[in-house]
């Protein structure tokens, strides 16, 4: 074989490949989207115990809780749901897409029997679990610092320049 014919069969093996690679690439049983989220991932809360209660932040469902974010749940050491308690209101505008509006809890701790969960606008709520209910005014949010993103918690990606 001379080398020209042996540059074209390689050309030729490198063209079929890239041809099979860009079609099974969009091929609808092979492509996967990339992620197009919104919003960044709601906050991991530790789950808090109390008693042998283990109390932790779960997704609500829109039908049974009336929102998403903001819902606690209690659990017995099998890990079988006792209650569950809306902690805030979370209403949703119909005109807005919903998992930007959701808003998670960002810290939940013990404290003398009862749980103290801050969630993503800053704002702490008290909850007695003996009574399964909210006690008292949420305390206000506090000023967001300016080094911290307010919907995540997490630190500001700085871009230079």
């Amino acid at each position: 074989m001379t080398r020209g014919a042996a540059l074209a069969a390689a050309a030729m093996v490198f063209a079929t490949a890239a041809c099979d690679g860009a079609t099974n690439k969009h091929s609808p049983m092979t492509h996967t989207p990339p992620p197009s989220a919104s919003r960044a991932p709601p906050p991991r809360v530790p789950p808090v115990f109390i008693a042998g209660v283990r109390y932790a932040q779960v997704a609500g469902d829109i039908d049974m809780d009336g929102q998403v974010g903001g819902i606690l749940a209690a659990y017995d050491a099998s890990s079988r749901e006792l209650w569950r308690l809306r902690v805030y209101e979370n209403a949703r505008r119909p005109e807005l897409e919903g998992d930007v509006q959701d808003v998670w809890f960002r810290s939940l701790r013990a404290e003398g029997g009862h749980l103290v969960i801050e969630n993503e606008r800053g704002e702490r709520f008290e909850v007695d679990p003996a009574a399964r209910r909210v006690i008292g005014q949420p305390a206000p949010a506090s000023a967001p610092k300016p080094d911290i993103d307010p919907i995540s918690g997490q630190p500001r990606i700085r871009r230079p320049g």
